[in-house]
């Protein structure tokens, strides 16, 4: 796995950068931040790397920061957000603005992004709100927390219904990805149960075949 590269900078785009790493040319689709920061073409400069990897070939992904790198990972682990989308979102916000985005259970702030919307940002909340909950903010700069979205809520409810908080986070999310854009409480919860029903007994199909 390619973490980091470092290198002389041979060519920049508006999303690319190449770097001469001891004679070999690797193209890296850039973040905002590593384009703004770029030296003079010749220079040394160092980028975060994450490598794609796919039957049609490799592809690589970079970043100024460690943690910027880290984000990336976690925003591409959501369901339906791809590398593509992964590189818009980081490069439209801070790190930290997006993880207080999800701290605070800003929707508003998510929906903002590009590629991002409603049902994209609520998938964000819920499967990264754990994801940051050892991040802290002074307390004066703590913004106030929003409301709860309705995946919260289908969350609470299937607990409710005794599901584990793992069982009812993963049924939510999925259900979610089967629904127009417009959907409310009632109908997530029904697509989530009738979704794990099937799925139970298409384990149990398999068991005793």
């Amino acid at each position: 796995m390619i973490v980091a590269l470092r290198g002389r900078l041979v060519e920049a785009t508006d999303n690319t950068v190449i770097l001469d790493v001891q004679g070999v040319g690797y193209e890296i689709n850039a973040s905002a931040s590593v384009l703004r920061a770029l030296p003079p073409l010749g220079q040394e400069v160092q980028v975060y790397t994450y490598l794609q990897v796919r039957d049609d070939g490799l592809t690589l992904y970079g970043f100024s920061s460690w943690e910027e790198k880290r984000l990336f990972e976690k925003i591409i682990g959501v369901a339906g957000i791809g590398p593509k989308s992964g590189m818009a979102i980081i490069s439209s916000i801070t790190p930290w603005e997006f993880i207080r985005a999800v701290q605070t259970k800003d929707l508003k702030a998510l929906t903002k992004l590009p590629g991002v919307g409603k049902k994209t940002g609520e998938r964000i909340l819920l499967e990264l709100k754990d994801a940051f909950a050892a991040a802290s903010w002074p307390e004066e700069e703590r913004p106030p927390e929003q409301p709860g979205t309705i995946l919260d809520d289908a969350v609470e409810a299937l607990i409710a219904l005794g599901y584990s908080l793992s069982e009812a986070e993963r049924m939510v999310s999925q259900a979610q990805l089967q629904l127009p854009d417009e959907y409310d409480l009632q109908e997530l919860l029904k697509v989530a149960l009738a979704q794990n029903s099937q799925q139970r007994g298409e384990r149990v199909w398999r068991r005793n075949g």
